[in-house]
């Protein structure tokens, strides 16, 4: 029971992110994807603020959490200008119930440890128990020779709010951590469904969700990802991703901006994808659109960067200028092919690529496809810089995969509006 409380107590970020409801254009979104993206942007101020009362020398508890928190979450009920009549268009019955469906199988396989990542117990775990009994980013543990393997200078939004659960609670839990993946996959896909709906439909844009919902569980398991970064670091992906692709308004821009923030301070690869999402968005003429939403990942990192040199702790953001080894293109290529099967003959791949073949055109697609394709671009770099990268490339390859993917499901959506009168619905 008191790991569930310990989950439930995700609640207080959300409450901090209901400030996002004061967008007009969140409140015309459906329940579920309001609190999806409550979530999403709560987890990002919980794990900044954290991350500055550590700095500045401000022991983390309940209150010093909690009631900025709050504070930033009471905004939402001050008077905000109503929002223009819209009805939140609801689900059909069946892909309702086939989406429950899905949702219960992700919940049965955190619970029976079927998608458990072993860094839960060697990378994130502890670092967030460290964090939670130091009541602060333990900088004496991670500088800790000994832990080196830990990567130091990693991003820390998920130990920090793990952390901060624990303080709610009073304890850690690792099967609470477990849990959290479920919980921000169902999120994600509720938060694509949202923002595709108005473009979509009910019908098409549940149908959507569903796949994409599926395919992020089925992969999870395939990957063994539950208790890691990467399930946190897909739900920022695809809130930012979905927001922009099916939006370009004020609201879409401040949703993605934050999302894509807590993507930088989640895994060096979200930095990564933060860049491809600005390069997409220049290719697509969206130049102002590029600023806004990577300035504030690009200053979150740059000041974690400075962090991490400050206190000696720089490793992995110090490998820039590592040689690459171009030697290895094919066994990169051949042993990353193997392993992306999910040992379901690539059905994954195919489930998220069908209806994007099929369609006519792809332009309404192609922010989320330029995304994708760098994403597997910037991935497959990253394994050239290793003199051997097969170990790794087995050990990761499966779960770095799911951002590509996702960007490819959310391309399929795009290039199939709802016909209303005859044309799509923009």
């Amino acid at each position: 029971m008191n790991d569930l409380v310990w989950l439930a107590s995700l609640a207080l970020f959300a409450l901090a992110g209901l400030v996002t409801w004061r967008l007009a254009e969140i409140r015309r979104l459906d329940r579920g994807a309001r609190a999806s993206v409550a979530l999403t942007c709560g987890l990002v101020f919980g794990a900044v603020l954290m991350y500055a009362e550590s700095v500045a020398g401000i022991p983390w508890s309940r209150l010093t959490l909690g009631l900025p928190l709050l504070i930033i979450g009471a905004a939402a009920f001050r008077r905000t200008p109503a929002a223009a009549p819209f009805e939140p268009a609801r689900w059909p019955p069946l892909p309702a119930a086939a989406f429950a469906a899905v949702a219960l199988v992700a919940f049965h396989a955190a619970a029976t440890a079927r998608m458990t990542i072993g860094d839960l117990l060697l990378f994130w775990g502890p670092k967030a128990r460290h964090f939670f009994h130091e009541r602060a980013i333990d900088v004496a543990f991670l500088k800790f020779p000994h832990y080196y393997l830990m990567h130091p200078d990693y991003p820390p939004l998920v130990p920090l709010t793990w952390a901060g659960s624990s303080i709610v609670v009073g304890s850690f839990s690792y099967w609470g951590a477990v849990y959290t993946t479920p919980v921000v996959l169902l999120a994600a896909a509720l938060a694509f469904r949202g923002f595709a709906a108005g473009t979509l439909g009910a019908r098409k844009s549940a149908a959507f969700a569903t796949l994409l919902l599926t395919l992020l569980v089925f992969t999870a398991v395939a990957a063994n990802t539950a208790g890691g970064g990467d399930p946190y670091l897909v739900l920022f992906e695809t809130v930012a991703l979905s927001a922009l692709t099916f939006s370009d308004t004020r609201a879409a821009r401040i949703v993605a901006a934050t999302a894509l923030a807590g993507a930088a301070l989640t895994k060096i690869e979200g930095a990564a994808f933060v860049a491809a999402m600005a390069l997409s968005l220049i290719a697509v003429r969206r130049w102002r659109t590029a600023a806004a939403v990577s300035i504030p990942a690009a200053a979150l990192v740059g000041s974690w960067v400075g962090f991490a040199n400050h206190h000696g702790l720089l490793d992995g953001y110090a490998r820039a200028e590592r040689q690459l080894h171009l030697g290895n293109v094919g066994l990169v290529l051949g042993t990353a092919a193997r392993r992306l099967g999910y040992g379901a003959f690539y059905l994954p791949w195919i489930a998220a690529l069908a209806t994007l073949v099929a369609s006519r055109t792809l332009r309404r697609a192609a922010l989320p496809l330029l995304v994708g394709v760098l994403s597997i671009a910037y991935s497959l770099y990253f394994y050239l810089n290793e003199p051997d990268p097969a170990w790794w490339i087995r050990a990761s390859v499966e779960r770095v995969m799911i951002t590509p993917l996702m960007c490819f499901v959310v391309a399929s959506a795009a290039c199939h509006p709802e016909l209303v009168n005859g044309a799509g619905r923009r």
